[in-house]
């Protein structure tokens, strides 16, 4: 099978998550998308970031009636902070039978060869872009070689970011529409982003 392959927090997940993975879905032609949750992005500050059970159980309630999107846990096992490379060789070790494709946004493009063993890692698997600009992005000169292996999905913009949402949930205001049901309800329940 064909996996995407789209790491994130997801602090929370939103329906703009779930929105470029049914763009990934349908325009590269995969069997489905797994979302790798992160419990440490080594680009990341971790002061805002829920508990990583938490943002798992919100990433499964959110996909839990998405045909072909599954939730992974497998960095949760693995050293921390997660880098991509390694868990891309854990899972092309572990399914051996898949091809994957890394889905990531347009905005990681331009740093992408600061990523741990950036070759290696577009050597193992394809590239997936999705927009954040009306702007065509450029292809660093470092992923020139690669060129035949990116490739950018096209679609309208999703303006939602977890940041704006935790920020609207900690000042009390609506995140209706922008997160799912079930999501919005967990975060209540357990008092997240307060």
């Amino acid at each position: 099978m064909k996996i995407g392959l789209y790491f994130g927090s997801f602090n929370p997940i939103h329906n703009g998550h779930i929105h470029v993975a049914h763009q990934a879905l349908e325009q590269q032609q995969q069997d489905e998308v797994w979302l790798i949750v992160s419990p440490q992005n080594p680009f990341k500050e971790n002061h805002e970031l829920a508990p990583e059970e938490h943002r798992l159980h919100m990433a499964r309630l959110a996909c839990a009636n998405q045909n072909n999107i599954r939730v992974s846990d497998i960095e949760f096992g693995l050293p921390k902070p997660s880098f991509t490379i390694d868990t891309i060789r854990t899972l092309c070790t572990q399914h051996p039978e898949h091809t994957f494709q890394l889905i990531i946004g347009e905005d990681n493009v331009g740093a992408f060869e600061r990523w741990k063993e950036f070759e290696t890692l577009l050597r193992l698997v394809e590239l997936v872009v999705y927009p954040r600009t009306f702007v065509s992005p450029e292809i660093p000169s470092a992923l020139q070689p690669f060129k035949t292996r990116i490739h950018f999905l096209s679609g309208q913009l999703i303006d939602v970011s977890a940041t704006s949402i935790r920020e609207k949930v900690r000042f009390s205001e609506s995140i209706d529409g922008l997160i799912p049901q079930d999501v919005i309800d967990y975060i209540a329940q357990h008092n997240l982003y307060c």
